[in-house]
């Protein structure tokens, strides 16, 4: 009668210790399924809001054209640092996209600042409300991607602990970029002599 119940009990213990290991185990892989579905979403706010601002590009361009015919350099670059943009996106390499995105904010920088240097453009009800709404648009891309590389941390973080480290590789889930300005970001864009 003891050893029948030894037995019992450790057939109780491998029980529970496998009803464990798979709670865990599964718990664990549907956490990252999770988390990756999360950063996977708030990269695609981020692609939503530079759609926003690529459409909103040729808006403000063609306003500011109207009254600065002889600023077409800028406004040249601009368009062209636009279509730079979409190649990038159209491939789907986040560092071509990162890269592309950090050129064109440059650009629309250099932009800002010749409409700020122009009265009478700055007083265009046009151009004033284009403005208003690129300014918007910048906001909301910084916003999202702080989102992103919010949740690209919590994904990094929780396949890099345990026990999901033991796993993750082998389930392919693999470290996520973070979205990252560009080198140089931190200058301000050069004023342009008048």
């Amino acid at each position: 009668m003891n050893g029948k119940l030894v037995a019992i009990g450790i057939i109780l213990a491998i029980v529970i210790g496998i009803g464990i290991f798979a709670l865990v185990y599964y718990g664990t892989y549907n956490n990252l399924v999770g988390l990756e579905a999360s950063v996977d979403e708030k990269w695609s706010q981020v692609q939503q809001e530079l759609q926003r601002r690529y459409d909103l590009i040729p808006r403000v361009v063609n306003a500011t054209r109207l009254y600065l015919g002889y600023e077409a350099s800028i406004l040249t670059e601009v368009t062209a640092l636009r279509s730079q943009w979409a190649a990038a996106r159209q491939t789907g390499d986040a560092d071509a996209i990162n890269n592309a995105t950090g050129n064109l904010e440059d650009g629309l920088s250099r932009l800002i600042v010749v409409v700020e240097s122009y009265p009478d453009l700055k007083a265009s009800q046009v151009m004033l409300g284009l403005m208003s709404e690129l300014e918007g648009t910048e906001n909301r891309i910084s916003t999202e991607r702080m989102r992103f590389n919010e949740a690209v941390r919590d994904y990094n973080r929780s396949v890099k602990m345990f026990p999901a480290n033991l796993w993750a590789g082998g389930w392919g889930f693999e470290r996520r970029e973070y979205f990252e300005a560009k080198v140089g970001a931190e200058e301000p864009p050069p004023v342009p002599a008048d």
